[in-house]
């Protein structure tokens, strides 16, 4: 990995809105699943659980994909923790060594198209955990899972090709109860009891 530039998060947001903001699903995701009333207000919500706006951000290339995204945790979302048996400390690359996971993944319409799509320029988001020196996907899960998948299956991918980018934070030892009362709390608007 190599930093590029310092950032903000404010900045870092304006790309996540990018990505997002107007796919379908993800508003979909936001309105009808989550209950809040737009993408915005889901994904700040989601951000303000780990304080991203107090962080100090940096934009990095990442210069080996296949390693350093498989060997990245698992974020702290309900969905994806539910798939995993420890719980914010799994990577990538943990999630596809689960035989059931494997094969859902391979089969998986959105996961399949981007791992066929690669190479090509993209962003992910994460929080570098002081603890274990381990990476936390905030954004961009099923990115990562087509890389670890397209790792597993030796799938050769030119990766010089493109601009792998993470926008990353550091997260201090103090605050990594922070991805636990995450993964507790949810996104929901309001949380069933």
């Amino acid at each position: 990995m190599e930093l590029l530039t310092k950032t903000t998060w404010e900045e870092v947001f304006d790309g996540w809105r990018k990505r997002e903001a107007n796919n379908p699903g993800w508003i979909e995701t936001a309105t009808k699943i989550k209950g809040w009333p737009n993408w915005e207000s889901w994904r700040r919500f989601t951000a303000s659980q780990i304080r991203a706006d107090k962080l100090n951000w940096g934009e990095y290339k990442l210069t080996n994909p296949l390693v350093e995204i498989s060997s990245m945790l698992v974020g702290p979302y309900t969905r994806w923790q539910s798939m995993l048996p420890n719980k914010n400390i799994s990577s990538f690359n943990d999630l596809l060594e689960i035989p059931e996971r494997y094969n859902q993944f391979r089969e998986h319409d959105t996961v399949v198209s981007i791992m066929n799509s690669m190479p090509f320029d993209t962003e992910f988001i994460g929080l570098l955990r002081k603890d274990n020196n381990k990476i936390v996907c905030l954004e961009g899960h099923h990115r990562a899972v087509a890389i670890t998948l397209a790792k597993k299956l030796n799938k050769k991918i030119d990766f010089n090709k493109a601009n792998i980018i993470i926008s990353l934070a550091h997260l201090s030892e103090k605050d990594n109860y922070l991805l636990d009362d995450t993964l507790k709390r949810g996104s929901s608007k309001n949380p069933k009891e």
